[in-house]
């Protein structure tokens, strides 16, 4: 009997130790929700019991002066069908290696965002999707956020290809910093599926204006040398591993045309499914 009872106590706690370390991967492995810029369109994401999906995310980027750790949060909710608001707040930490720069940690900038897909995807014809931002100035400091409110307006042409999924964006931004010009952005991202549980995710964004793309932490906190006005051509390369139905996580690098470069992980957990 006793014998039993310490077997017993046994896999209880391999099975916590189990659990326990479970949870621990998925917050080395949270990120920036998603590693890409361009959104699924919101039929992708529908359910009618519970069209929700959250993630979050580690990205890092680094120079002489600083480094910087970005951990943003996605909450995704589908009105309906086509109809989705989603919502991406993140904590940022600034670790200072120059004498003259700050070490700071606090809330980032908000940015909400609402989709609207008014054209489905047909056989010979590509889902369109408008899309609205705004990033609101709610940084608890003003070396992590920027002043003033952002506006962007956006249409996302969507087209499922079989082997790959092509999504071909552009977005025009009216900046509220007085300091930045606003900013014109074009990207097309591409998702290539191995398998029915690896995707090689590719995506190129082109940025006029402001030295920074939409979304950029590395422009959010300042750390990107770019200056105002400066056109920024960014690529990023990277896996997602679909572990579930419901589970992706991804891990890729972001390479830009200013010399810089970041580290970026992602998961995300969709309660509709694939």
């Amino acid at each position: 009997m006793w014998h039993g009872l310490r077997f017993a106590r046994k896999i209880v706690r391999q099975c916590a130790a189990l659990v326990a370390s479970s949870f621990l991967l998925l917050a080395i492995c949270t990120a920036h929700a998603r590693i890409l810029h361009t959104r699924p369109t919101p039929s992708e994401t529908w359910d009618p019991l519970l069209p929700f999906t959250i993630g979050s995310g580690i990205e890092f980027e680094t120079n002489s002066e600083s480094s910087q750790y970005n951990f943003p949060f996605l909450l995704e909710y589908n009105f309906t069908e086509p109809l989705r608001i989603t919502i991406e707040p993140n904590i940022e930490h600034i670790h200072a290696k120059a004498k003259d720069a700050r070490t700071v940690t606090g809330f980032g900038d908000l940015e909400t965002a609402l989709e609207y897909e008014f054209v489905r995807e047909r056989r010979y014809r590509p889902a369109l999707t408008a899309e609205g931002v705004i990033r609101w100035p709610s940084a608890s400091d003003a070396d992590i956020g920027d002043p003033g409110r952002d506006y962007s307006l956006g249409l996302i042409a969507s087209k499922d290809l079989v082997f790959i999924d092509l999504d071909l964006s552009s977005m025009y931004t009216f900046v509220g910093d007085s300091n930045n010009r606003d900013t014109f952005e074009i990207s097309l991202a591409g998702e290539w599926h191995l398998n029915y549980r690896f995707d090689v995710e590719a995506e190129i964004v082109y940025g006029i204006g402001a030295g920074g793309i939409r979304g950029q932490p590395g422009t959010l906190a300042g750390i990107s040398p770019a200056s105002p006005g400066t056109d920024l051509t960014e690529g990023t390369v990277g896996i997602a591993w679909h572990a579930s139905k419901r589970l992706k996580i991804e891990q890729g690098a972001i390479f830009r045309s200013d010399g810089t470069w970041q580290i970026v992980f992602a998961w995300e957990w969709s309660f509709s499914g694939e």
